[in-house]
């Protein structure tokens, strides 16, 4: 099978050496639908949220990140408080066949972990609730250590903790902030555009891979 990545091919030996798969779980693994079309209201209303990156030179960045990223991180800041409250009245539910992708990650021996601005405590009960929590190695909330994406702090510690290589992670998410906090951590990204931000606003970030929907990534590894 060919993945087509936006820097060229790449074929699917590349992601047979990845060791660690981290997972965005808002609109990346948990569909969202409800909150989805709230999402894309208050864009087409107010025009603010999820606009590409105004980082656009990975190379020029350094990590003085108090300073070049806190204009993303207060965007943040306030989304994931907004959507907290909306999603303590829905329940979760997966996008098609994240539950066999991650079955098939596990059978192969691959470290799974979920990286995520929603707060830890709803993260734990939804993925219990779903009954994939076994799957995971790690689970961190940037809330929870109060460095929002796109700052890469969440991603270094869950690195350390399963003592992995970056060039050996994949960091896969659905927003633009997503394919930024994998950069600048220097590992793998990995777009899926069934969740907030289009395949065309995820392109133009030129991730390493991009998929259209979870089960293209999962007919992939």
């Amino acid at each position: 099978m060919i993945l087509f990545g936006v820097n060229g091919l790449k074929d699917n030996k590349s992601l047979g050496n990845i060791e660690l798969f981290i997972f965005d779980w808002d609109g990346t693994l948990n569909s969202m639908r409800l909150t989805l079309r709230i999402n894309e209201a208050v864009r087409r209303s107010l025009g603010i949220w999820n606009k590409d990156s105004s980082i656009k030179d990975f190379r020029s960045v350094d990590f003085d990140l108090k300073k070049k990223l806190d204009s993303e991180e207060r965007k943040n800041n306030i989304q994931t408080f907004l959507f907290e409250i909306l999603l303590n009245f829905s329940r979760p539910k997966l996008h098609n066949d994240s539950v066999d992708l991650l079955k098939k990650l596990r059978k192969k021996n691959k470290k799974i972990a979920l990286f995520t601005n929603g707060r830890s405590a709803r993260i734990i009960r939804e993925v219990k609730y779903l009954g994939i929590d076994k799957y995971f190695d790690s689970i961190i909330s940037a809330r929870d250590i109060n460095i929002l994406k796109p700052n890469p702090t969440g991603l270094k510690m869950i690195l350390k903790s399963l003592k992995v290589k970056p060039e050996k992670a994949i960091y896969i998410g659905d927003m633009v902030d997503d394919i930024v906090t994998a950069r600048l951590a220097h590992m793998n990204s990995c777009a899926v555009a069934d969740g907030f931000d289009s395949y065309h606003t995820l392109k133009s970030t030129s991730p390493d891979y991009i998929f259209r929907s979870v089960e293209e990534l999962g007919k992939a590894i």
